[in-house]
């Protein structure tokens, strides 16, 4: 069991309570295994949509064939975040990133073990970290915490504001001829609409990753 600060209070909440925590690792590496390919296919679409605007029309088939692999793909990596959210929330967003003692507490476990193994491995003779030079490292870690916490919350709504932008793709696309007098004029929303999908989706991603390397599932 895992101690949990909920509403400032200490709670502790066995393993398995909360829902597909026991899955939130596989859900994990699989919602990162797919929004990394969302990345890609947005990207590559974008710069292939590009083509079929300058006149490279034979690209049109494989463009329609990324808009819908980028919807699936947008999807599934929307749903599989969702299933793990409540883990998250708890074990990471309350239980450590807006918790300030959890924080702090293990800021100052990694600056006396940093300082352990320059003893070991540097200066035998180096004093351990004073309570106050541990103090002053750990002073600014919660509030760090906490804008990583609220730039995930900001994240996730980008992330919904952009599927509707990848399921428009997709069926615009179907029935989208580039060709003047053919549709050729509404080129330039299509490619606002493939710009804006990737563009949550990059925004997504790196907000992710910097969210993961303060404190992931588990």
């Amino acid at each position: 069991m895992a101690p949990v600060a909920i509403f400032g209070a200490r709670a502790v909440l066995p393993m398995g309570v909360l829902f597909l925590e026991d899955h939130a690792r596989l859900l994990l590496v699989l919602h990162t295994v797919l929004a990394v390919a969302a990345v890609a296919t947005s990207t590559h679409l974008v710069v292939w949509l590009a083509r079929v605007r300058r006149g490279a029309h034979g690209r049109l088939r494989a463009v329609r064939r990324f808009a819908v692999i980028l919807a699936v793909l947008h999807g599934a990596a929307f749903a599989a975040g969702n299933l793990m959210y409540p883990t998250y929330k708890i074990q990471v967003k309350v239980g450590y990133l807006q918790n300030p003692d959890a924080v702090v507490a293990d800021g100052a476990a990694r600056v006396r073990d940093a300082a352990q193994v320059r003893r070991r491995f540097a200066d035998r003779d180096a004093a351990p970290p004073s309570d106050g030079e541990v103090a002053r490292a750990t002073a600014g870690l919660p509030a760090a915490a906490d804008r990583t916490a609220r730039w995930f919350d900001a994240k996730e709504h980008w992330v919904a504001m952009g599927l509707p932008l990848s399921l428009a793709l997709a069926f615009v696309l179907a029935a989208w001829r580039p060709e003047p007098g053919r549709g050729g004029e509404v080129g330039g929303v299509i490619m606002t609409l493939a710009i804006g999908a990737s563009a949550s989706l990059w925004f997504a991603a790196v907000i992710g990753v910097l969210t993961a390397s303060a404190r992931a599932i588990g």
